[in-house]
């Protein structure tokens, strides 16, 4: 499958996602820029320049024939803004200190579990997605928990903003998927 068609499929799935999580929650959730690229874990975390600043991961593996990972990256100091973003403290009392984690978490399976539907269905695949993870460190850190090394992927890079009253934050949504998948696609049905 070439990169336009990946990122024009992740694109259409992460918009129809984010569009219903604004029609549930007091959030607003808008999808940023959307690329498809060849590289390796390293590069993307580290392309932005985040040298040692904190960050936060959710990530779900897919295992199978064929196995990727995807994750979302993000500020930890955004969790609880993105938690008030998705959750009304009317409906679940005042918020404890594990409640943004949990919270952040959920958010992370419902994305990510979008994408990869979509992509599994793409494919013509069939998986089971791990529980997601939740991981904090410094962008360092977060690579090797994703399992970087000298491979290189087709990465899937979409980034959105959560706003809510006068406060934006932003995530980024990342998949790496070996050449062995990006390039082995079903007719569309």
């Amino acid at each position: 499958m070439n990169e336009d068609a990946l990122a024009l499929l992740t694109k259409a799935g992460l918009e129809k996602c984010l569009r219903r999580m604004t029609e549930v929650s007091p959030g607003a959730w808008q999808l940023g820029d959307v690329r498809v690229f060849k590289g390796q874990v390293r590069e993307v975390l580290r392309s932005r320049e985040r040298g040692d600043k904190p960050a936060a991961a959710i990530r779900i593996k897919i295992k199978g024939a064929t196995p990727f990972v995807t994750a979302i990256v993000f500020n930890p100091e955004d969790i609880k803004h993105i938690s008030r973003c998705f959750a009304e403290e009317q409906y679940y009392g005042p918020v404890s200190e594990e409640q943004p984690d949990v919270t952040v978490i959920e958010i992370g399976n419902i994305l990510l579990n979008a994408l990869v539907n979509s992509l599994l269905r793409r494919f013509g695949k069939s998986a089971i997605p791990s529980v997601p993870a939740h991981f904090q460190g410094d962008y360092g850190a977060i690579e090797k928990w994703l399992g970087a090394g000298p491979e290189v992927f087709t990465i899937i890079s979409a980034k959105f903003t959560m706003r809510r009253e006068d406060r934006v934050s932003a995530a980024e949504i990342l998949a790496f998927l070996p050449p062995t998948l990006a390039e082995d696609t079903q007719p569309l049905k």
